[in-house]
Order: structure tokens, then C-alpha cells, then sequence
């Protein structure tokens, strides 16, 4: 492993911008990875419209990632090296251009801080006691370098960093000892901190990753946080006194609907029990509208295309007794409360190094006509047709979600957490079809979960059911890096890089509430 990015750069030069006294900050950007924290650094621009700061440096050990990094941000210095053996003196050298060529701009350390050993994602495993530590090595870059800003990221889980006992697991009286220690080490430099939780679906991205957030500035520096663009709610009590912010973005703007995915009834490998769980949570969600229990009519033995909620009157009752209880049941989140099914008209959740969302989709058609009652199913004809085209097939998918025992979103919700395992628990895009001519067959080895499947099709005139991964090209925009960014690897690393990766909406919403001009 070599100490300098030697084969891609030759030498060293200090970035030189058209108006120079628009900078106000110079970077070295540790834990870089593929991009995601200098992509929102170099997005970041005043009200003018001009940039306000420049990455000098990244560090990351991981050489596809760095390689992807230099490729996309050929003007940083990049050392390919752990943070905690890197020889600082070509570092401090660098910086000491870039503050001659730059004498105003303060100098922000940023930090990335590894976060798998302080997840809730690791569960009950034991945690690495060396990768908890790493934190502890940033005082000799503050040391050497003397930046005006330490800036961190990181899983809220961060705050509870405290002792392990000698199995590797967390000592939950001890919580957030190890924290608050750092914390005290690091301000007895000159800084002082703040620290606060930021959702990127809040600054405009198509996830709702939640981070934590922490600024360590120097005696005299402000701390300043960005303020929200968007609300999953807008509408809220919360948000009466901000009327500007806008509704969390929806991820299906950024879904690829034409590639559908394969039938789960015709995989050489059949899904198992847990996934197909989550699918039938995913039906019941976002097709049955969540009714734990619900009454279908019948007519002639086939479901007549309704549902009434068990909350409203009962239909009237005919001699032919065509009415019939259906009850079905929920999968709750892994996390101790709530729902963890959810519409993709919001923001994905955080995505991660493990891919874990799936999506689903069901259709109908919108005669967008004026009035409300215009949906109909697509199993009854189709209306007038008119000169001006009055019908649209409409799709309601959810994403699947392995990840943490598993949820289901719809796509009009941002994306949850993209995380970088992706090829061990992948986001999937679920797809329905429906047509009223095909039967459900129900076979002696389907599982219990399978009828279950089965019976919801026929009572909603569901043909079949297609899933696949979202691909490398919907992740990337998803977590807010540009179409045409390059990543190196096979499409499990680049799923990786891409889980790993700060939202580069953050950091710009923030560099440029920090902004003085």
C-alpha cells in the first residue's frame, strides 16, 4: 500500500478557482471513500453562485474506492492509507500551499468515522474494540494540522460509545462513557462542540438517511446548522412557521419502471419464507391499505374489485350472503415500535453497505377526469376513450427491505437507508399485474405465507408479482450522486461505495449555511 496516490497523480497543485475570494474553506476529507462528503463540498456555492470551498485532501485505505474518488475529483491530493499509520508530513505541506494560496479560508477536518461496531445494524454481534477506537487517532491530525472546524459523521449510535466486556458487547450501564470522554479530549484543544441528528430526505435527497451530526470549532468560530428544505409532512403544526418547505421527495422519480423484474413464481430458487413475509406486509400496506381486517364482497364466486373497511357500515346483505371476514396481520419493525412498511411517495430509508430495499408495484387506472372518484380497477373495461387520451396506467410499487428483519415502503416515500452490503440483503423493486382471466393456483408444497399470497391475489385480481434489485444507476441518485459518476469494481463493490457514502445533500446544505457571504 502506498502512502501517496502515486499513479494517478504525479505532483502536486493547489486548485485555483475564478474568484478566489469566494473560498472559505479548505477540506481534508478523511474516511473519503468513493465521494459522497467532497461531492457536497464541491456542490456547495454562495448566493452568488460561486464555490465556497475546495478539497485539498482525502484519505481512505480502501483502493477501488480511492480510485473511484480520483476519478471523478481529479483535483485532490488523495493517500491511499489507514488514517491511523499515515505519515502526516506530506499532508502538512499541502495545507500549508493551499493556506498561503488561500489566507482566509478556515480550515474544516472532516471525519467519516467507520460506524458498522457502533450500528444498531450489528445487533447483538460482538463489536470490534480496535474499530470503536478510531476516533481516538484524529487528535495527532488536529495536532498537526490545527484546523479551525472538526466536522463528524456518523450513526446516532455514536453517542452511546462506551466499554465492552470481554464477550465484545456493549456495556449498557456504561453508555456513552467512551463519548463523552472524547468529546472533553478533543475541546481541550480550544474547541467547543454541538451536535445534532440531520435526515438527508429533509435537504432534498430521495433517501431518509439520519445521521448524526458534530461540529468541533475554535474559541470565536460559530457553529451554524442548515435549515430543512423539505418535511415528510409539510402540512404539520411542526412546520406552520417555515410555510416554504417542500414535501419529501418521492423515490419513483428516480426508479427505472420499465425493467419490471422476474416473476417470484418462476425463480430456478425459490424465495424464502422471510422474504415472501415481507411481500405479503408489502400487500397488505400498500394495496389493502393496511386494514388489519377488512370485508370482501363476493359475487359469483369472485371477489367484486372492493374492500370495505371493518370501521365503516357493512354493505347491504342480500340472500346470497356475499360478504366474508377476511383477516390478515402485520410485520412490525425489528426496532421496538411501529410499522417498518412504507410508501415510496416518501424518501427511501438510509441506504447502507448492505442492499436491503425490494420494490413492489401494483396497478390501476386514472381516468383524470375532474372529481375524486376516478380510479378504477384495471380487471373492469376501460372508460370512454376520448381524442385527448383520458386513461393512465397507474403504478403503486413498494420497495423490500431485508435489512434489519425486514420492511416494505412505498415509492412515494424517499428511499430507507441504502447500506453497503448490498449483495447479502439487497433493496428489491416489487412489480403486480393484474388480469381477471388468469386463476391462482394453489399447490401442495406452497408454504403457508405463499397462500396467503395467493388468496390476496385472487381477492385483488393480482396476476403475478415481479421483483428485482435496484440497480447501481438507481442507488446512485438515490443517495445524490450525479448519473454519470464513475465507480470502480464489480456491482457489489460499487453497491458498497455507494452504502458507505455520506448523502452529498448534507454537506452542502450545511457548508453553505456555514457560509459568510
Amino acid at each position: 500500500m502506498t502512502n501517496t496516490f502515486l499513479s494517478f497523480q504525479k505532483r502536486f497543485a493547489v486548485q485555483k478557482v475564478e474568484k478566489p475570494e469566494s473560498i472559505e474553506f479548505i477540506v481534508i476529507d478523511l474516511f473519503c471513500g468513493a465521494g459522497g462528503t467532497t461531492t457536497g463540498f464541491a456542490n456547495a456555492k454562495n448566493k452568488k453562485g460561486d464555490p465556497i470551498a475546495l478539497i485539498a485532501v482525502c484519505v481512505n485505505h480502501d483502493h477501488k474506492a480511492i480510485k473511484s474518488h480520483w476519478e471523478n475529483h481529479p483535483e485532490v491530493y488523495h493517500f491511499e492509507e489507514d488514517i491511523r499509520i499515515l505519515n502526516l508530513g506530506p499532508l502538512i505541506e499541502i495545507l500549508r500551499a493551499y493556506r498561503k494560496a488561500y489566507p482566509n479560508a478556515k480550515i474544516i477536518l472532516w471525519a467519516s468515522l467507520e460506524c458498522t461496531n457502533f450500528s444498531k445494524a450489528k445487533g447483538g454481534q460482538a463489536r470490534d474494540a480496535d474499530s470503536r477506537t478510531l476516533a481516538e487517532h484524529l487528535d495527532r491530525y488536529i495536532t498537526a494540522i490545527d484546523p479551525d472546524y472538526v466536522q463528524i459523521e456518523n450513526v446516532v449510535e455514536f453517542m452511546s460509545w462506551g466499554p465492552l466486556d470481554k464477550k465484545g458487547k456493549p456495556i449498557s450501564m456504561k453508555s456513552g462513557q467512551d463519548w463523552l470522554r472524547w468529546r472533553n479530549h478533543i475541546n481541550s484543544f480550544g474547541y467547543r462542540d454541538e451536535w445534532k441528528e440531520l435526515n438527508s430526505a429533509n435537504f432534498g435527497a430521495y433517501t431518509s438517511r439520519n445521521r448524526l451530526f458534530g461540529c468541533f470549532a475554535k474559541s470565536g468560530l460559530p457553529i451554524t446548522w442548515p435549515e430543512p428544505t423539505h418535511s415528510k409532512l409539510p402540512s404539520t403544526i411542526t412546520d406552520l412557521f417555515n410555510s416554504s418547505l417542500k414535501k419529501w421527495k418521492a423515490v419513483k422519480e428516480v426508479l427505472d419502471f420499465e425493467d419490471e423484474g422476474q416473476s417470484i413464481f418462476k425463480r430456478k430458487k425459490p424465495l424464502v419464507e422471510g422474504t415472501l413475509q415481507r411481500i405479503y406486509a408489502g400487500l397488505i400496506k400498500h394495496v389493502a391499505g393496511g386494514e388489519k381486517a377488512f370485508i370482501a364482497k363476493y359475487f359469483s364466486g369472485r371477489p367484486a374489485g372492493k374492500v370495505t373497511s371493518i370501521d365503516n357500515p357493512l354493505g347491504t346483505l342480500t340472500t346470497a350472503c356475499n360478504q366474508s371476514v377476511v383477516n390478515v396481520s402485520f410485520l412490525t419493525k425489528y426496532y421496538g415500535t411501529g410499522n417498518n412498511v412504507s410508501s415510496i411517495e416518501e424518501p427511501a430509508g438510509t441506504l447502507t453497505t448492505k442492499d436491503r430495499f425490494t420494490k413492489v408495484q401494483c396497478n390501476w387506472l386514472d381516468k383524470q377526469y375532474s372529481g375524486k372518484h376516478n380510479h378504477q380497477s384495471i380487471d373492469q373495461p376501460a372508460g370512454t376513450i376520448m381524442t385527448s387520451d383520458k386513461h393512465a396506467l397507474v403504478s403503486a410499487p413498494f420497495i423490500l427491505n431485508p435489512s434489519h428483519g425486514g420492511h416494505t415502503m412505498h415509492t412515494n416515500q424517499p428511499c430507507p437507508v441504502i447500506i453497503a452490503r448490498q449483495d447479502k440483503a439487497p433493496l428489491y423493486l416489487v412489480n403486480y399485474s393484474q388480469d381477471p382471466n388468469v386463476s391462482i393456483e394453489i399447490y401442495e408444497g406452497d408454504s403457508e405465507t405463499m397462500i396467503k399470497i395467493k388468496e390476496f391475489m385472487a381477492l385483488y385480481g393480482i396476476s403475478d408479482i415481479k421483483m428485482r434489485m435496484l440497480k447501481v444507476l438507481e442507488l446512485k441518485l438515490i443517495q445524490g450522486f450525479p448519473l454519470n459518476y464513475k465507480l470502480f469494481g464489480n456491482q457489489s463493490d460499487q453497491k458498497k461505495f455507494i452504502g458507505n457514502s455520506v448523502v452529498p445533500h448534507v454537506v452542502q446544505s450545511w457548508v453553505e449555511a456555514q457560509c459568510l457571504n
